[in-house]
């Protein structure tokens, strides 16, 4: 039982790969995506509730994160025309992460992923992504998310950069 976040957060993962493996956008694709993300608020909530917080289940749910991330860019990617604007946003963002992460590994030797609210809000967008995109259109919905997902990388270095010890749990630039 004391485990059962983190077995909720190796469900996201499995979710991540399943969406790779089946039709994209199709029934199940949608199945095993709203379930990855019921699993990433499930999996924190019942660590909080339970008081069954670790270092370990934070990296795992870090991890588990990046990997659907992945898997749904992989999807995106291979099925979806996207402008070069977003295309530029998106490197710019994946050069921040890596610097932010390679900062982090340097000056604390492990994966530094910070649980920031920018970070939260960024990926509730993210994968409310589909849903805004029909609503709002790609314009509207990729400047608000990329300008997120900019904000939120640039916030985790400088909160990397300048913290004395690191916090992952550190909810935002005004916070360490």
């Amino acid at each position: 039982m004391k485990n059962i976040a983190n077995v909720i957060t190796l469900f996201r993962i499995f979710f991540a790969f399943a969406m790779l493996l089946t039709i994209p956008f199709s029934v199940a694709f949608w199945i095993f995506y709203f379930c990855g993300g019921f699993s990433d608020f499930l999996d924190g909530f019942v660590a909080r509730k339970w008081n069954l917080e670790s270092v370990f289940g934070a990296q795992l749910d870090s991890i588990a994160d990046l990997i659907f991330a992945v898997s749904m860019g992989i999807v995106v990617i291979t099925n979806i025309q996207l402008p070069t604007w977003i295309w530029i946003c998106i490197t710019l963002i994946i050069v921040l992460r890596l610097l932010g992460y390679g900062i982090g590994f340097y000056k604390y030797h492990t994966f530094t992923s910070l649980h920031t609210y920018m970070n939260k809000a960024t990926g509730v967008f993210i994968f409310l992504s589909p849903i805004l995109y029909i609503l709002l259109g790609m314009t509207v919905t990729g400047t608000f998310i990329c300008t997120m997902a900019f904000l939120s990388a640039l916030e985790e270095i400088v909160i990397t950069t300048k913290s004395k010890g690191l916090n992952r749990d550190c909810k935002s630039i005004f916070d360490y």
